[in-house]
């Protein structure tokens, strides 16, 4: 029977392109954490010196290690409308991590700012916990996205981020929520693929974290952000003005490695990412870009004032 280890186990997924990002979260674990953490990394195509290069930036609390992840381990999934590496998240807990009773999932394009204790203590009801997705807010918004109404779940029910998630493996496996994930993975083309399938196989029940937890984009953009209609009131503005992670999904406010990034929080990432790696640059996301414009002139983005202080965070 899988035990509950003595130090917080964290996972990801990233593979050998996301090198940069991978070693941004590590770097920024080794500074925060106070307790024991091991992260495991799992991807395919990195190089050992990526490897070595990665291990660098340990600390004596916080131990890292990159698992490649082979077609054997997933024995009996078939998935011929997504990529296994979009759905490690979901997969692992049944395939990838059996000798563990708790994890803490996280995106690799986070930057955490604080300790994990809290997270990591909290006592869940549900199998996991999570943030309610700052844009989505909830299964039924935008209807016409998501075949809710085909599988008869309620579309007020709130919408979890994946983006960083507390899981109770056993509770997880117990409730069969990868194989619920990959029905939903197998029957429909999803627009956010293992966030939607998740979602759907919780139909609205898992615990809550505070939004500090997972800092979204769309938390800072005050027409956008449908969270406030599900969050205590005041919560988000404790989420902006003290994040514990900064989530850097794609959104209007673009990504700080690619050019036209106008996210408040982007010199925090970019001063990491120099750290780690001097030679780093930015990419291109053309589509992306026009998107932005768009939704910049059309008055979408327009940001919370708090989120100014976002600007100059540092930690450390």
């Amino acid at each position: 029977r899988p035990k509950r280890m003595s130090k917080r186990i964290i996972f990801t997924a990233a593979d050998a392109n996301y090198f940069t990002q991978a070693a941004v979260l590590v770097k920024s674990l080794a500074i925060t954490q106070l307790e024991s953490t091991h992260l495991i990394v799992f991807g395919n195509g990195w190089t050992a010196s990526q490897i070595k290069s990665l291990l660098t930036f340990q600390s004596e609390l916080v131990t890292v290690e990159v698992r490649a992840v082979e077609v054997g381990e997933l024995s009996g999934i078939n998935s011929p409308g997504f990529p296994l590496a979009t759905a490690y998240n979901v997969i692992a807990p049944k395939f990838l991590l059996r000798d563990y009773s708790r994890a803490i999932y996280v995106d690799a394009d986070i930057v955490i700012l604080d300790d994990l204790k809290e997270a990591w203590d909290q006592k869940l009801v549900t199998p996991l916990s999570a943030v309610i997705d700052s844009h989505v807010g909830f299964i039924g918004f935008p209807s016409m996205w998501r075949p809710w109404q085909e599988e008869n779940l309620n579309p007020l029910a709130p919408y979890l981020n994946t983006g960083f998630m507390v899981m109770d493996l056993d509770a997880w496996r117990h409730d069969e929520l990868t194989e619920k994930c990959l029905y939903f993975l197998n029957k429909y083309s999803l627009p956010c693929v293992d966030q939607d399938a998740l979602n759907f196989a919780l139909n609205g029940e898992f615990d809550h974290l505070h939004p500090r937890f997972n800092l979204m984009p769309f938390h800072l953009m005050t027409k956008l952000r449908t969270a406030v209609v599900l969050e205590p009131p005041g919560e988000i503005a404790q989420a902006i003005s003290s994040p514990a992670m900064i989530h850097f999904h794609r959104s209007f406010l673009g990504k700080p490695w690619i050019r036209g990034c106008s996210h408040p929080a982007m010199k925090l990432w970019e001063d990491l990412a120099t750290q780690v790696n001097p030679k780093w640059k930015r990419g291109n996301d053309i589509v992306g870009f026009i998107k932005s414009v768009v939704a910049k002139r059309a008055g979408m983005t327009v940001l919370d004032p708090m989120s100014d202080s976002l600007r100059n965070l540092k930690i450390g």
